[in-house]
């Protein structure tokens, strides 16, 4: 029996003509005391706080920045535009990663995996839906590409172990190669030391949703960017999207921080699934599509 718990708060403010929303979710694979650890209403709080912060202040200006992207974005650029190029089934259709295995593809202080067995993941399971222990998959070790997810299937193809990643959401889908919980290892930066070499730049902060494709290009939208001055984090702004290549973004990595934190997904491949993904805040180089 798996039991998994997720609550979420959405809260719109509104000053003038001005409209800005927050979002703050809860849930892991576990039972109600998920929430007497945070409190749905203490989570519905801050989103407020925010949603307040913001609606009033202007939008970050567009450009090219030096950015620290906080933990919660890089769990949904590990699952969305960096996962998806790694599921063997999607390497045969000729992803970013389809010829990539023993290259690297990112900086040397990242690494990133896909966990099976991550205690209370929300994409944690024993055994997937063709038999298959789970088990922690290094796809990417020290910014060098090692290899894929994979069924049964395509483990004979490419001659290699299954990987324990073929899922199906009920009894009417054949299983799919599917990400469990994709996440990137924590490092050991603070938030104060990642700032503190940035002359000008932000604090990206509140993943939305977004979009990627197979090369590993992606576009999302951000809740907040606190402006970094001289390394020090100034005043709020709203939050911009963010796009380009996630591997060249995770090849301008330089400082990844400690504070590693994993988050409840649904991913729609297909057919819908439980997922899990994390990461620690990353220091790195991209573009916002903000206010010009």
């Amino acid at each position: 029996r798996i039991v998994r718990c997720f609550g979420g708060v959405m809260v719109v403010a509104r000053e003038g003509g001005q409209i800005t929303t927050a979002i703050e979710s809860i849930g892991s694979q576990s039972g109600l005391e998920v929430f007497e650890e945070t409190p749905l209403r203490e989570a519905g709080m801050k989103a407020a706080e925010r949603a307040c912060r913001l609606v009033s202040s202007r939008v970050a200006p567009a450009g090219v920045y030096q950015v620290i992207l906080e933990n919660r974005i890089v769990g949904l650029l590990a699952h969305e535009a960096v996962g998806h190029c790694c599921e063997a089934d999607l390497v045969y259709g000729g992803s970013f990663l389809a010829d990539k295995v023993g290259v690297r593809v990112a900086s040397d202080i990242v690494t990133l995996v896909d966990d099976g067995l991550y205690p209370n993941g929300f994409g944690t399971m024993r055994y997937d839906d063709e038999g298959v222990p789970t088990q922690r998959t290094v796809i990417i070790e020290r910014g060098v590409c090692m290899g894929f997810l994979h069924s049964r299937e395509t483990a004979h193809e490419f001659g290699v172990a299954p990987t324990g990643n073929a899922r199906a959401w009920s009894f009417e889908y054949d299983p799919i190669i599917r990400m469990r919980n994709t996440y990137i290892e924590p490092g050991e930066w603070s938030l104060e030391e990642m700032a503190e070499d940035i002359g000008e730049g932000f604090f990206l902060r509140g993943g939305l949703s977004g979009q990627a494709d197979f090369n590993g290009e992606f576009m999302f939208g951000t809740q907040e960017a606190i402006r970094i001055r001289n390394g020090e984090l100034a005043e709020s702004l709203r939050g911009v999207t963010i796009s380009g290549n996630a591997f060249e973004v995770l090849k301008n990595v330089d400082a990844v921080g400690r504070d590693f934190t994993m988050r409840t997904g649904m991913c729609g491949k297909e057919q819908v699934n439980y997922v899990g993904g994390g990461g620690p805040s990353l220091r790195t180089r991209l573009l916002l599509g903000g206010e010009r």
